[in-house]
């Protein structure tokens, strides 16, 4: 079941919509385009339920290094089982510290978290098909407390 995702990732803009294939291709591609300070978007499937805050229950983040061609995902929510926070280990950052930017704010990322774009456009792609979901064709660790 394809599922409506909202795309964050410029400060000040609204969403960028997602229901194909195609929209997630366009997306990465628009991010790569971005300088880095526009280096993470978040994305909330419209399915999922809110939390009594008002916030959506889930969050994909998506890092993406234009010039060294890599990605970071992260999950945030429920994933049937528990709520956490996790994301996939790839190839250790060939920067000291592996980050990103959202709207011009930099995020640490684990050290270990780079992995190919290819990854990256796959599992927004599953987590649109999946409702909002974390993607399940990927091993995932446990986000680290240290990170913030």
């Amino acid at each position: 079941m394809t599922s409506t995702v909202r795309a964050f990732y410029k400060n000040g803009a609204g969403p960028t919509l997602l229901t194909s294939a195609a929209d997630v291709d366009a997306l990465v591609d628009a991010i790569l385009a971005e300088p880095f300070e526009n280096s993470v978007v978040a994305l909330y499937c419209e399915a999922r339920p809110l939390l009594e805050s008002g916030v959506r229950d889930h969050e994909l983040r998506i890092g993406i290094d234009a010039e060294a061609q890599v990605g970071g995902i992260r999950y945030a929510g429920d994933d049937g089982a528990e709520r956490g926070v996790w994301y996939v280990p790839g190839e250790p950052s060939q920067r000291e510290e592996a980050f990103f930017y959202y709207q011009g704010h930099d995020e640490g990322w684990p050290q270990d978290s780079e992995v190919s774009l290819e990854d990256v456009r796959r599992a927004i792609g599953e987590f649109v098909e999946a409702g909002g979901s974390r993607p399940t064709s990927f091993g995932w660790t446990a986000w680290p407390v240290d990170i913030a």
